[in-house]
C-alpha cells in the first residue's frame, strides 16, 4: 500500500538541523545502557513494516509489507528496503549495490550499518537528494524499531562523505529530515 508522499524539508528547517543534532547528541548520551527489546522476536505475531521510498520528485512515499510470525521488524523493514519499491513511481531507497551488514537497537538509537555502495552512491548536490538518499534508511529504521533516531554506519565506521549536508556522524531522528 503506497500512502501519500512527506515533503523533503524547507531550507529554513536546514538551519535547525544543526541544533537538533546536537540535542539529539545531549539526549543519546544518557547512561550508556543498552535497553534490551522487550519482546523475543520469536513470540511476535505476524504484522506489518513500513518501508519508505523516494519518487522522482524526492517526496519520501511510504509502501507497507507483510512480516512473517516472528520475524524481527526492524530486520524485516531493512530487507524490505533493500528489496525496493513496488509502487509506480518510486526509486529504491538505498544506492546502487548497498547491501545492509547488520541492524540493532541500542537504547533508543537504532544502528544501521551499510556496506560501502552507500558512500560511493552517495548524492553530490542538494538537501533533496540527499533527504531522498537518507531519508528511506531514517524514517524505516526509526518506525520498525521504534527508536528515536538513527545512527548510520559505513563498515562498521561513521560514514565520511566529502559531499554531506547533513552530519552524518551523529544519530539523525526523523524530524531532523523534516517527518512529521
Amino acid at each position: 500500500m503506497t500512502h501519500p508522499p512527506i515533503r523533503p524539508w524547507s531550507r529554513r528547517v536546514s538551519a535547525l538541523l544543526a541544533a537538533l543534532a546536537a540535542a539529539a547528541l545531549l539526549a543519546a548520551c544518557g547512561d550508556g545502557s543498552e535497553s534490551p527489546s522487550t519482546t523475543a522476536a520469536s513470540t511476535l505475531p505476524a504484522g506489518t513494516v513500513t518501508v519508505w521510498f523516494p519518487d522522482d520528485q524526492g517526496d519520501l512515499v511510504r509502501e507497507t509489507r507483510l512480516r512473517p510470525a516472528g520475524a524481527d521488524p526492524l530486520a524485516t523493514a531493512l530487507s524490505e528496503l533493500a528489496a525496493g519499491p513496488r509502487g509506480a513511481g518510486l526509486l529504491p531507497g538505498l544506492p546502487a549495490g548497498t547491501r545492509v551488514l547488520s541492524a540493532r537497537r541500542e537504547g533508543d538509537v537504532a544502528v544501521v550499518d551499510l556496506s560501502d555502495s552507500f558512500a560511493t552512491g552517495y548524492p553530490a548536490g542538494g538537501s533533496t537528494a540527499e533527504i531522498a538518499t537518507v531519508g528511506p534508511v531514517v524514517l524505516t529504521a526509526a518506525g520498525a524499531s521504534g527508536a528515536r533516531a538513527v545512527r548510520l554506519l559505513v563498515e562498521g565506521e561513521p560514514p565520511r562523505i566529502a559531499s554531506a549536508q547533513l552530519d552524518l556522524s551523529e544519530p539523525l531522528a526523523p524530524q531532523d529530515l523534516g517527518a512529521p
